[in-house]
């Protein structure tokens, strides 16, 4: 369908076990390696597509000639390169290996490419262990680290092993028909300012005056950037790959923030790695470096990352390159700025600025840097923050280990700037079938819970009163059985009375269903040794519930934290309130969101995507925007909002 109805970009995911930061083993039941998860992903959507392109061939020739041959130069596939899974393992352990699989992760376990930094620990290993009975042993497994790596080497021998890169670039498969599969692949280097962390905590125990280490850590990253666009111009000379990018968070943070990438550093890293390859030749044809795209996040609350998206395109690509910087420019800015106006006929004559995450917002850019508290929207002025529940019994939360309890936005739990569908009862009278409607309506025409929710709440509360037990209580002294039952039916109608009760409150979906299954579920299996059929029922019945009336509580905040205070009155006209814009200025600013400059006018029959999109789609500095489709209705909606954005799709 996206190819039909012209979109010709398509991205890889990273590899599922670092993006789902799945703590599993190097080698699962099915032999899974770090060697197959690491191209996973480049498996999958080349397999996709290549079925995709199979439906497209068959329903419609003249369409899928377009894709194939069309001005445009066929589809593009974009992939990201810089983190990866890796065995942890010696060069005497390494040298022992004798299965072809773990020769594999050998061939990429940590520190066998220079510029390897880890990151993270994804699995801990396990040790050998010796049989109880026959004396058998069991092979004991390495430990799996989360490596990033921009060298040269490791740009060339990704590209090189590369399943997407085999089978559109080496292989060269074709249609069925005699015609190549015409697809471009770009590779985006990932997040290039990890590098800097991974410098800065390598290098931690130096002592160095004033800003020094993060100067030299920065630096670092400069030097690893340029090495990874070497390896790519010699990849696009080798015909692997079409040209490259950079794909990166810290284009977004502000200047001040440690993780902070600067796009003129792209810029200048790109133009050093072509003099590397080709030398200079002074503007006389072909010399423009292979850099095509660059891509950084931004959206409706994240706007940092459209400011820089239209600096880009303003400043360094307007009509004889007028100055990138503003006022106050340090000696080295004079200087970088210089460079880049000299050698401007090896930067690229056209650039590719992609936004991604625009239904995603992450406080401080996902840093996780940040105050601990915000002033939040609850009329009561209560925070953004919240203290343990009550049924916790005093419990602090760190010691719970549930975390965030779905109250609290921070760098782990975004906001998502979603609606979500909610199951209605039918309309048409008794076995009437299920509807679904947006939270949005649903809140606008039926009210802020679903239908549902009181009678299964009461239910819940009425079926764990325990009345049967203390009525027994009055004429006899309990049990030791009847007495845990009936401290923990009332733990439980604590919980509920407290879920309850704070259900407004929540602005995580995510946290909150995370808190459910890491304190709540352990605190009822915990205090419970078993549940009877009934009541493991009816608690199903109420989270189910619940979690609805969480959605609609998360859609419900999401969409006053845009409106800020604005709303539309008797006569249709958009009004604000002062006070309560001032305080979601606040909040704003207390999650490092950038400037606040009022809210959106959100119309409320619109859901908070659609508007998201359409809006984004119409702003001048957004030229693509990568949107995330895990299931194939998201992909029809991203499509209506471009068909919605006035003309403004074709970007």
């Amino acid at each position: 369908t996206s190819l039909r109805g012209g979109v010709s970009k398509f991205d890889c995911p990273a590899p599922p076990s670092i993006e789902g930061g799945e703590n599993g083993s190097p080698s699962d039941a099915e032999g899974t390696t770090c060697w197959d998860a690491n191209r996973r992903s480049e498996i999958q959507i080349s397999d996709a597509f290549d079925r995709a392109w199979e439906a497209l061939l068959e329903e419609d020739d003249s369409e899928a000639t377009r894709v194939l041959e069309g001005e445009d130069g066929g589809a593009i596939v974009t992939c990201r390169l810089g983190y990866r899974s890796a065995v942890v393992l010696s060069e005497e352990e390494a040298k022992d290996a004798m299965d072809d699989a773990i020769e594999n992760d050998c061939t990429e376990r940590e520190g066998r490419f220079e510029g390897d930094a880890r990151v993270g620990i994804l699995f801990a290993g396990k040790p050998a262990a010796e049989g109880a009975e026959d004396g058998a042993s069991t092979a004991g497994q390495p430990a799996v680290a989360l490596i990033h790596n921009l060298s040269e080497e490791y740009v060339l021998h990704s590209l090189r092993s590369s399943p997407l890169v085999r089978r559109y670039k080496i292989d060269k498969e074709n249609t069925g028909d005699g015609r190549p599969k015409n697809v471009r692949l770009i590779s985006l280097a990932h997040n290039p300012e990890t590098q800097v962390a991974a410098h800065l905590t390598s290098n931690h125990h130096k002592t160095n005056d004033g800003g020094a280490p993060l100067r030299e850590a920065r630096e670092h990253m400069r030097r690893a950037l340029t090495s990874a666009f070497v390896g790519y111009e010699i990849a696009v000379e080798e015909g692997l790959i079409d040209g490259y990018g950079v794909d990166s968070n810290g284009l977004s943070l502000p200047e001040s923030h440690d993780m902070h990438l600067g796009w003129r550093d792209v810029l200048e890293c790109a133009v050093d790695a072509r003099l590397e390859v080709r030398g200079n030749d002074d503007g006389n044809g072909g010399a423009s470096s292979s850099l095509r795209t660059i891509r950084l996040p931004g959206n409706l609350l994240e706007t940092r990352g459209l400011d820089v998206a239209e600096e880009i395109l303003s400043h360094h690509f307007a009509e004889g390159g007028r100055s990138p910087f503003g006022d106050g420019r340090s000696e080295s800015q004079v200087e970088q700025e210089q460079k880049l106006r000299r050698l401007r006929h090896l930067l690229p004559k056209s650039l590719d600025v992609c936004v991604t995450r625009p239904l995603t917002a992450y406080p401080h850019g996902g840093t996780g840097r940040g105050p601990t508290s915000s002033p939040g929207l609850s009329e009561g002025g209560g925070g953004l923050n919240s203290t343990p529940p009550m049924f916790l019994k005093g419990q602090q939360r760190g010691d719970s280990g549930g975390g965030s309890d779905g109250k609290n936005i921070d760098a782990t739990h975004p906001i998502r700037i979603l609606d979500y569908q909610i199951e209605t009862a039918g309309g048409g009278g008794p076995g009437e079938p299920a509807r679904l409607v947006w939270s949005n309506r649903h809140f606008r025409d039926l009210g802020p819970r679903p239908a549902a929710y009181q009678p299964v709440l009461n239910a819940s509360l009425s079926h764990f009163d325990a009345d049967a037990i203390l009525e027994a209580s009055r004429e006899r002294e309990l049990t030791v059985e009847e007495r845990e039952t009936l401290d923990g039916c009332k733990l439980l109608r604590d919980m509920l009375h407290d879920l309850d009760s704070g259900l407004d409150t929540v602005k995580s979906f995510a946290a909150y269903e995370e808190y459910l299954m890491n304190v709540a579920v352990p605190l009822i299996y915990g205090t419970f040794e078993e549940l009877d059929e009934d009541s493991a029922r009816m608690l199903q019945l109420f989270f189910g519930v619940h979690g609805t009336a969480v959605r609609m509580a998360v859609a419900r905040w999401t969409r006053e934290l845009l409106l800020a205070g604005r709303k539309v009155d008797e006569g249709g006209n958009w009004k604000k309130d002062e006070e309560r814009e001032r305080r979601v200025a606040e909040v704003w600013n207390d999650l490092g969101f950038g400037g606040f400059d009022g809210g959106y006018d959100v119309p409320e029959d619109a859901t908070l995507q659609e508007y998201a999109l359409e809006r984004l789609l119409k702003d001048d500095a957004v030229r693509s925007l990568v949107v995330g489709c895990s299931r194939p209705e998201h992909v029809l909606e991203a499509m209506r909002a471009a068909d919605s954005s006035e003309g403004e799709a074709e970007r």
